[in-house]
C-alpha cells in the first residue's frame, strides 16, 4: 500500500517538474520575443524621424547594404506584426478564445 503511494506521488513529482520546465520554456521564450518589440518599437521610432534625405542601412551578415527609408518602415512594421501576433498566440492557451476580427 505505502510503496504504490510512492509510485503515486512520485508520478505526480514528475508531471509537476515537467510543467515546472515547460513553463520556464515559454517565459524564456516570451521575455525574448517582449525584448525584440520593444527593440523594434524602438527602431519604429527612430525611423519616424528620418525624412527622404537620409541615408539607411541594413545588416547583411558582415556588410551594410543601403535600402530605401520606406522598404526599412514596411520591413520593421511587418516585424512589429509578427512578433505582436506570436506573443498573442503564445498568450492563448485555447484556438477559441481568438477573437475572429484578429484574422
Amino acid at each position: 500500500m505505502a510503496e504504490l503511494i510512492q509510485k503515486k506521488l512520485q508520478g505526480e513529482v514528475e508531471k509537476y517538474q515537467q510543467l515546472q520546465k515547460d513553463l520556464s520554456k515559454s517565459m524564456s521564450g516570451r521575455q525574448k520575443l517582449e525584448a525584440q518589440l520593444t527593440e523594434n518599437n524602438i527602431v519604429k521610432e527612430e525611423l519616424a524621424l528620418l525624412d527622404g534625405s537620409n541615408v539607411v542601412f541594413k545588416l547583411l551578415g558582415p556588410v551594410l547594404v543601403k535600402q530605401e527609408l520606406g522598404e526599412a518602415r514596411a520591413t520593421v512594421g511587418k516585424r512589429l506584426d509578427y512578433i505582436t501576433a506570436e506573443i498573442f498566440l503564445r498568450t492563448i492557451s485555447d484556438p477559441g478564445d481568438v477573437p475572429a476580427s484578429f484574422f
